[in-house]
């Protein structure tokens, strides 16, 4: 089985975040990272192309930014860790920097510039994001039971919870910030990962 795992804003595939479910997880598992791009329509254009090689049993993990883009998996059990709903918000206020990127990246880019252009993209796609009808599909019929949250209680990055409970119901508060640590990922993301759905 796949566990597709979706990194945030300013880290890649090759995250402590991936490393760590990849080394947790028992046999049977493969962890899938990839980069993701950092426009959002290239992003949306590549996670497509990835959902095509992903059975309808595979699972998604998003951590902030990708907890975003996680979400977007129609059909597919889904994991949101701190998930960031409104990516553009942060990147709004950064307008005019280059960001660094934390991790490695396969391409080589070690940066990336925040433009207004940048911001109105993520606005446009965060605006329909709960819409049933956008998203990535694997042709089964979605409910909000095969969506789980994971909530950092000291988070002071993100707090969509609220906004969270609008669309789904299941969610797990956890002592943690917004960054997630190893106790998290051992203690609570894999053994939901590996629950029976």
């Amino acid at each position: 089985m796949k566990v597709v795992y979706l990194h945030g804003m300013g880290s890649s595939g090759q995250s402590a975040t991936a490393r760590r479910l990849d080394r947790s997880l028992p046999g049977g598992y493969e962890v899938v990272a990839p980069d993701i791009p950092v426009q959002p329509e290239l992003a949306i254009t590549a996670l497509k192309r990835l959902a095509e090689t992903l059975s309808p049993d595979d699972i998604i993990v998003g951590t902030s930014m990708g907890g975003m883009y996680a979400q977007l998996f129609k059909g597919w059990r889904r994991l949101l860790i701190n998930p960031s709903f409104h990516t553009s918000a942060h990147l709004k206020e950064k307008t005019g920097q280059r960001l660094p990127f934390h991790t490695p990246r396969r391409d080589g880019a070690t940066d990336f510039e925040v433009t207004p252009k940048l911001v109105k993209k993520y606005e446009t796609m965060e605006a329909k994001q709960f819409d049933p009808k956008f998203g990535i599909f694997n042709g089964r019929k979605d409910s909000p039971d095969l969506v789980t949250a994971f909530f950092g209680t000291r988070d002071s990055v993100v707090n969509c919870k609220d906004e969270y409970l609008q669309h789904f119901s299941r969610y797990h508060d956890f002592d943690g910030e917004h960054r997630v640590d190893p106790d998290t990922i051992i203690n609570l993301v894999v053994p939901e990962i590996t629950s029976k759905p």
